[in-house]
């Protein structure tokens, strides 16, 4: 079961930059979720501003699912918002990996990129 007292086991280290992010194993381990609603509560309690919403979608004959954002580093993650709103594109180290998309659908399902 994951909690804020063992949410560290579940991060690897990755990339040239050595940064944090959230291993398969977290995937594995999440609850069952009812609703989206339930596994964004979720999600919130445990990253707290960390977890931001970013946009909803549509699937092609399916229902809405809602994307979000776990940041892991969040200067790098304001540095690349930054330039995405003002020069439309972002690069550069560390933009990739300061945080991890996290899909929710409306049946609670969840998917995290890896």
């Amino acid at each position: 079961m994951i909690t804020p007292h063992n949410l560290e086991d579940y991060y690897v280290v990755i990339g040239r930059l050595k940064q944090r992010y959230l291993s398969e194993s977290f995937a594995e381990d999440l609850p069952a979720f009812a609703s989206h609603a339930e596994a964004a509560d979720w999600f919130q309690g445990l990253f707290g501003e960390s977890f931001v919403f970013v946009e909803e979608m549509e699937a092609a004959g399916a229902e809405s699912y809602y994307l979000y954002d776990i940041i892991h580093d969040r200067d790098i993650w304001e540095r690349r918002e930054r330039d995405i709103r003002e020069n439309g594109t972002a690069s550069g180290p560390g933009m990739l990996l300061c945080a991890q998309r996290v899909d929710i659908y409306e049946d609670g399902s969840v998917q995290l990129a890896f």
